[in-house]
């Protein structure tokens, strides 16, 4: 592969993880997002792992507390081509669902 497709290839997986982090911000805002603050209001956590390159977290339809269940797991290395595009699109409907006031649907 030529250093020209490497740098591409490292651009868009830039650009995904980027905008993935302004989702998770755009459904989570600034302010604390536990259930007793700000009820049934969908969280998202999400971790970037720079030592081996790696995107994780954890959706939580209803909202985060320490007893909350986890709607939906995603784990991503970003050294294959992955489901990045995929965790962006679910990441997309939970912030319709936000805005739309269908957050206590369940995804699989």
């Amino acid at each position: 592969m030529n250093q020209r497709l490497k740098r591409k290839i490292e651009k868009r997986r830039r650009q995904q993880i980027c905008e993935a982090l302004d989702l998770c911000l755009q459904i989570n805002g600034l302010q604390k997002s536990e259930k007793e603050l700000t009820g049934n209001h969908p969280t998202v956590n999400m971790h970037f792992w720079g030592h081996i390159g790696m995107v994780d977290g954890d959706f939580y339809a209803s909202g985060w507390s320490r007893e909350a269940v986890v709607t939906r797991h995603f784990e991503e290395r970003l050294d294959r081509p992955g489901k990045m595009g995929q965790i962006l699109c679910e990441l997309k409907e939970l912030k319709k669902d936000l805005h739309s006031g269908n957050c206590g649907r369940s995804r699989k």
